[in-house]
C-alpha cells in the first residue's frame, strides 16, 4: 500500500509556518486579555478574584465622581489601556505615570514641602494599598490555552 504524505505535509508546513509567525494569534490573545482586564473595573477585583481594597473615606467623601468605584475617577485608567503585538510577545497595559502605582501600590510622601494636600485632607504621606488590575485569571489562562489550541487547528487545516 502507498501512502501520500502531500495532503499531511501541507498540513505541518502550515502549522510549522503559523507558529513561527504568531502575531495574528498574539493579536486575537491581547484583545481577550484586554476585554477581561476592562471587566475588573466593573466588578472591581484583581486577577485571584479578591476585591481590591476600598477607598480611604476622607478620599471617598472628596472624590469629586464615581465615588463608589475604585480606580475610577474619569475613567482613564480602564480606558487607555492598549495591546502591544511584538513578533513573539504580547503585553496589555497602561503607560499612564500613576499605573504602576495603582497595581503595585506605593507611599507618597511630600518632596517640596511638609505635608501634603489633597483637596481638604493633610497628611505627612499617603499609602495607595496594591490593587491589581493586570494579570491573568484561572480562566483567563483556560481561555488562552483554548484559543491557542483553537489556532493550531486552524492553522493545520489551512
Amino acid at each position: 500500500m502507498d501512502f501520500d504524505a502531500t495532503s499531511a505535509t501541507a498540513s505541518l508546513n502550515g502549522l510549522l509556518g503559523a507558529i513561527d509567525k504568531p502575531a495574528p494569534l498574539l493579536a486575537e490573545l491581547g484583545e481577550y486579555v484586554l476585554r477581561t482586564t476592562r471587566a475588573r473595573f466593573s466588578t472591581q477585583t484583581a486577577p485571584d478574584g479578591t476585591a481590591w481594597a476600598a477607598l480611604q473615606p476622607w478620599y471617598q467623601r472628596e472624590k469629586r465622581r464615581n465615588k463608589n468605584r475604585v480606580l475610577t475617577l474619569n475613567g482613564y485608567l480602564r480606558g487607555q489601556m492598549a495591546v502591544q503585538v511584538g513578533e513573539r510577545s504580547v503585553q496589555v497595559g497602561s503607560n499612564l505615570v500613576y499605573a504602576a502605582v495603582h497595581q503595585f501600590g506605593a507611599t507618597i510622601r511630600p518632596t517640596n514641602a511638609k505635608m501634603l494636600h489633597f483637596g481638604g485632607h493633610v497628611a505627612k504621606s499617603v499609602t495607595i494599598p496594591a490593587r491589581p488590575y493586570l494579570g491573568l485569571s484561572d480562566t483567563d489562562q483556560n481561555e488562552i490555552v483554548e484559543r491557542t489550541l483553537d489556532w493550531l487547528r486552524g492553522q493545520m487545516k489551512g
